[in-house]
């Protein structure tokens, strides 16, 4: 985990730096915070590992040695909506971030550690929270995007796909939602149990 979060700190630095993510207050707030706390993790983590007596991952050994590439080429080599396709990088490097915190969260429960598990927890909260501003933020990033390279976008429509995004998240999280009476079953779950081709992602 530590070594995931090097990796993906790397990234989020050379955007909250870089001039064009500036010139985009949401995105550059963004980066600023998730720079923030991939930092103040990494220093959590040390100071965990030192205490089990443990060593830092060798770079090579990594699984993720490089996602720092991977999520900075978009930043380097791509003009074109730069900032929009660094976002949705953040968000993929984050995901990757929350499902290794789940996996670190139920080790140290299987093992006992309350102190692991607790700080996997807050990393893990830290995270889901910043997917969940990325993704709020997107659709306004990627119209003030198109707009900078002179494409003749409709700025009215970032409102409107955040509206759709927000209702596709919550039909997803109450897709088995549960009552003290019963199961409450949205839409998307009964055209699944209907239909076997329904798309599921």
């Amino acid at each position: 985990m530590l070594a995931v979060e090097e990796h993906v700190c790397v990234p989020f630095r050379t955007q909250r730096d870089d001039g064009d993510f500036k010139s985009f207050a949401e995105a550059s707030a963004i980066v600023t915070r998730i720079t923030s706390l991939a930092e103040t993790h990494i220093q959590s983590l040390q100071a965990a590992l030192e205490s089990l007596g443990g060593h830092p991952a060798h770079a090579a050994k990594s699984a993720i040695t490089n996602i720092e590439g991977w999520v900075a080429s978009a930043i380097d080599k791509i003009r074109k909506t730069k900032v929009a396709k660094g976002m949705r990088d953040d968000y993929t490097a984050l995901a990757l971030c929350t499902a290794s915190y789940n996996m670190l969260l139920t080790t140290a429960n299987a093992f006992g550690n309350e102190n692991v598990a607790q700080l996997a927890q807050r990393h893990l909260e830290d995270y889901a929270q910043a997917i969940v501003d990325i993704a709020d933020v997107l659709p306004q990033i990627v119209v003030e995007d198109l707009a900078q390279i002179g494409l003749p976008v409709e700025s009215s429509v970032a409102q409107r796909s955040q509206l759709q995004m927000r209702s596709a998240w919550r039909t997803g999280e109450g897709a088995h939602a549960t009552t003290t009476t019963g199961t409450i079953e949205t839409d998307a779950t009964i055209n699944r149990s209907q239909n076997p081709t329904y798309p599921t992602i």
